[in-house]
């Protein structure tokens, strides 16, 4: 039972706990339902309710096509557009089916002796992934062949939220560490000392420590916590995510980096951080429609490109 504090905040006034309350139980009994869907069905609803989210989202309809627009021109960015609508509802009603699903997507021999031979340099790994695919499947399907597994999350407005997240997420034996709570620092370097794996998702401007680095050709700023813990731990890197193929089924590459055996000074850091980001840049382009282009990616820009521009 997850140990997260479900104490509302107390700068809650009672309309916004009743309106929140109201949120939590309506996505509780949402998920419910999503459960109830035949995993038949779902690539059709999925087309049906994407395809809704596309006429009806203009903001979020408006900022991916035009971040498609630049950094992927070749594509036709509406029909993109709508498709990535279509995936994410997809991996929601996959959410439903989790356990099903991780039953067909097993890891092969391959992966498995890549990942082994990283553990067995007991130093702990650094995984490296983002919005990709379901990205919410990918730490399970590691957690589930055996492996010990912790991910970095932020916490949800709600704390109810985060507690249901957080159980949902550990069903399989994976663990959460929720940036900000007491003891997630701890938590971090222990899972590098039990030689497990932390996974750290980097390709979303937030509210973390970061650089600006190369991607589609244009600066954006991107986290290097990954790059910095695993310069500093000597540990193993492994960039991973999900792509669904043509036939519906999950795939999960993994790319094996051996990081420098360098000091962890900034200048390090940032080179790492820029060859992370590439690599997980060739996988979007592999399937441009399978990542978040609704995220405001390249909000942040540095001064210099805002005074040239």
């Amino acid at each position: 039972m997850s140990s997260l504090s479900v104490e509302l905040p107390a700068r809650w006034g009672f309309w916004q706990r009743l309106k929140n309350t109201a949120l939590y139980y309506l996505i509780r009994t949402a998920a419910a339902g999503v459960r109830r869907v035949p995993p038949v069905l779902c690539p059709a609803i999925a087309t049906v309710l994407g395809t809704l989210a596309f006429g009806v989202a203009y903001k979020e309809r408006r900022r991916a096509m035009e971040q498609l627009a630049f950094a992927l021109p070749e594509v036709n960015a509406r029909a993109t557009c709508r498709h990535m609508f279509i995936h994410l509802a997809r991996c929601v009603l996959e959410l439903g089916h989790l356990p099903q699903l991780l039953e067909e997507t097993p890891l092969t021999d391959a992966q498995r002796a890549l990942l082994d031979a990283a553990f067995a340099e007991g130093r702990g790994i650094v995984a490296v992934t983002g919005h990709i695919g379901n990205w919410e499947f990918l730490a399970q399907v590691l957690a589930k062949a055996g492996y010990p597994v912790s991910a970095i999350a932020k916490p949800l407005y709600d704390p109810r939220l985060t507690q249901w997240i957080d159980a949902e997420r550990s069903a399989n034996g994976g663990r959460i560490i929720w940036r900000g709570e007491t003891g997630a620092a701890r938590d971090m370097l222990r899972v590098f000392r039990q030689n497990g794996l932390l996974a750290l998702l980097i390709d979303q401007d937030t509210k973390v420590e970061g650089a600006f680095v190369p991607f589609f050709s244009r600066p954006a700023f991107t986290p290097t916590g990954a790059a910095q813990l695993a310069l500093r731990m000597q540990a193993p890197m492994i960039v991973m995510w999900t792509h669904r193929d043509a036939h519906g089924r999950h795939q999960v590459p993994l790319d094996r980096l051996i990081p420098p055996n360098i000091e962890a000074t900034a200048q390090a850091v940032i080179t790492l951080t820029a060859d992370l980001t590439a690599r997980l840049e060739q996988a979007i382009r592999m399937q441009p429609a399978q990542w978040v282009w609704i995220h405001p990616r390249w909000k942040r820009q540095p001064i210099e490109s805002k005074s040239t521009s």
